[in-house]
C-alpha cells in the first residue's frame, strides 16, 4: 500500500463481517470532513463507502496524522452497539510510539484533559473544565544516536507500546508531551528542534503514532474481536533506520 493520503489506492481491510468493517487508515487521512482542513476532498468514510458499495457509520476517531485501525459499523444499532463499547471502556486500544528521550521501563500517566470542546473556552465555563485521562505504556526499544541535540553529545528516543484507558482529545500525544516525552513527527503538541533534527538525518516526515491493535465484544454477537494492523511503512521505515542506534546494554 501507498502511504500517501492522496493516492486513490483502496484501503487494507483488516476486518469484516456482517454488521462491522474495519480498515488500516494511512498517515494523513481524516477519517471523515473536518474543521481543521476544509481542503481536504478525501476520506475514510467515503473511501470505504464506494470499496464495499455500502454507506458506513463512524464510530470512534483516529486523527489525522495517526496511522492504524479504524472502526466503522454498516448499521446504526452496531453503531450505536460500537458507541456504548468506547463509552463504557469496554474497547481495548493499543498504540506504538516513538517518543523523545529514554522512556522508563513501563508507567501510567494520569493527567486530566480538557476536551476539544473546551480548547479556547473562557475560564469557569463547564467545557474548560479537565476531564479524567489515563494513559498507560511499556518501552520496547531504545535508541541513542551519537550525534548532538541541543546541549547533550547525543539524541535518545523510546519505542513504546501505548494502551490509553479513556479517549480524549489527543490524550496519547498531550501526555507523552506533558512527561517531558513527546511523540516525535508531532508538530501540535511536539518538539520542533527534535523534528527537524529526525527530518533531517532519518528521513522522519510523519507523526510517529500508529493505533496498532483493537479488541472488544462484538456489539451483535457478543463475541470477542481481535484486530490487529502492523505500522505503515513510513512508521516502519523510521524504526528500521534506528535498529542500528541501540545502546550498548
Amino acid at each position: 500500500m501507498n502511504d500517501s493520503a492522496a493516492d486513490a489506492d483502496e484501503l487494507p481491510i483488516l476486518y469484516n463481517d456482517e454488521w462491522l468493517v474495519a480498515v488500516a487508515k494511512p498517515s494523513g487521512l481524516f477519517v471523515h470532513r473536518s474543521n481543521e482542513d476544509r481542503s481536504a476532498t478525501s476520506f475514510v468514510l467515503q473511501q470505504i463507502r464506494d470499496q464495499l458499495g455500502h454507506f458506513v457509520y463512524p464510530v470512534h476517531r483516529l486523527d489525522r496524522a495517526t496511522s492504524g485501525i479504524v472502526v466503522l459499523a454498516k448499521m446504526p444499532e452496531a453503531a450505536s452497539g460500537m458507541g456504548l463499547l468506547f463509552t463504557e471502556r469496554r474497547v481495548s486500544k493499543t498504540y506504538q510510539a516513538l517518543v523523545r528521550g529514554f522512556c522508563d521501563d513501563h508507567g501510567s500517566i494520569r493527567i486530566p484533559l480538557v476536551s476539544s470542546l473546551g480548547r479556547g473556552s473562557p475560564a469557569g465555563h463547564p467545557q474548560a473544565a479537565p476531564q479524567d485521562a489515563e494513559t498507560h505504556y511499556e518501552t520496547r526499544q531504545r535508541f541513542e544516536l551519537p550525534l548532538p541535540s541541543g546541549r547533550y553529545p547525543t539524541t535518545r528516543c523510546s519505542l513504546v507500546e501505548v494502551r490509553p484507558v479513556t479517549g480524549r482529545y489527543h490524550q496519547i500525544r498531550r501526555h507523552f508531551n506533558q512527561i517531558s516525552h513527546p511523540v516525535l513527527g508531532d508538530t501540535s503538541h511536539g518538539d520542533s528542534h527534535q523534528n527537524r533534527f529526525y527530518r533531517n538525518h532519518l528521513n522522519l516526515t510523519r507523526l510517529m503514532l500508529a493505533a496498532v491493535r483493537l479488541q472488544f465484544p462484538h456489539p451483535v454477537t457478543g463475541q470477542t474481536v481481535l484486530i490487529t494492523c502492523p505500522p505503515e511503512v513510513s512508521f516502519q521505515a523510521v524504526i528500521d533506520r534506528l535498529q542500528q542506534f541501540q545502546p550498548r546494554a
